[in-house]
């Protein structure tokens, strides 16, 4: 049983970093997920995060409530298949790039700031 719960929180948390493009621990992705997923499911998946500490004891595994933390796994996996799957990846890539032409415009206003202040423009 414990196995079960164990894979199925790995399961939501391999979808978490294919759906929403983030990377890290379960409890990472689930502060990265501000915004990306609804508060409730958001405040309700923190479970997982305890869950799956306590899973990693025998003793404290015990005292978990499994159908709390299945029915906790359906819901994120609804909320994650209504995400689009490559929304924010090109997100992400926007992000990037709109990053790396502001920087290059930076450098480039530098350049033409010296070579004004030494006089050659």
């Amino acid at each position: 049983m414990h196995a079960d719960l164990t894979s199925r929180i790995d399961a939501v948390d391999r979808m978490m970093a294919e759906r929403l493009y983030l990377s890290g621990s379960l409890a990472r992705k689930l502060a990265a997920a501000r915004g990306r997923l609804p508060r409730v499911a958001l405040a309700q998946a923190n479970e997982l995060v305890e869950a799956q500490a306590r899973l990693e004891n025998p003793a404290t595994a015990r005292h978990l409530n499994a159908a709390r933390i299945e029915d906790t796994c359906k819901m994120l996996e609804r909320h994650l298949v209504a995400v689009p799957k490559g929304k924010y990846r090109r997100r992400a890539q926007s992000a990037m790039i709109g990053l790396a032409a502001l920087r290059v415009l930076i450098v480039l206003a530098l350049f033409i700031a010296v070579l004004s202040w030494r006089g050659f423009i």
